[in-house]
């Protein structure tokens, strides 16, 4: 595995920075960016949950923009991805660095994978019969240049008769989503998110807002 670089080191006290600020969602099975590993064999996978396929590219605003600043911005953003999947680890299958005078750009395509799995069985016990609020929502676009964190206090309705499932190793919560008037308080169909983290009275819920491009990792809290 790869030794980590006096930048991602920064990056990895500035997620713990980040989460801090909104009251600490470093949930035990929660990786932050700055903290995923990247393998340098699949072999190195053999214990590990294996994920999605992810991608992250990063562009100059000049053409004097030093490679390496544009290169570790893309490796960041494929680390945020990962780290709001779940991930702990991830495998580069694909990248490509153009460092000319009229383009400067770094991409690459990664496999994630998850060193901890969440117990159905323990969710299931900690959500019975009680309240979710989401507290907290970091918004990430593959478009962007960094994820954001922001918080939030608003009450969460779940699929009380069949609030979760267990599909391939994952757990997922069936939410239903508000129909887009505030006002009205009226609810629209049910969808699996993914609990890619639980601890206590607090779970971490990965949402795709549009498949492939918008996502968020809610931080719900049990009342």
């Amino acid at each position: 595995m790869k030794k980590p670089t006096l930048l991602l080191i920064i990056v990895t006290l500035l997620s713990h920075f980040s989460f801090a600020q909104s009251d600490n969602w470093n949930l035990a099975g929660f990786t932050p960016a700055g903290e995923v590993e990247i393998l340098d064999d699949l072999s190195e996978a053999e214990n590990l949950q294996k994920g999605e396929l992810i991608f992250a590219k990063a562009k100059g605003v000049f053409s004097i923009s030093p490679i390496n600043t544009i290169n570790n911005r893309a490796l960041l953003k494929l680390k945020s991805e990962a780290s709001l999947r779940g991930a702990s680890h991830i495998f580069i299958d694909y990248r490509n660095i153009e460092n000319s005078v009229v383009s400067k750009s770094s991409m690459y395509s990664a496999r994630i994978y998850k060193q901890e799995q969440v117990s159905i069985a323990e969710v299931k016990k900690a959500i019975e019969g009680k309240k979710l609020l989401i507290k907290m929502e970091t918004k990430y676009s593959r478009n962007g240049w960094k994820a954001s964190v922001y918080k939030v206090n608003d009450f969460i309705n779940i699929n009380l008769n069949a609030p979760l499932e267990e599909k391939n190793g994952k757990v997922y919560i069936k939410l239903r989503n508000k129909d887009g008037d505030p006002k009205s308080g009226r609810y629209e169909g049910s969808y699996l998110y993914e609990i890619v983290a639980s601890e206590g009275n607090r779970l971490l819920v990965f949402k795709e807002n549009i498949k492939g491009t918008s996502m968020s990792l809610l931080g719900v809290e049990i009342e």
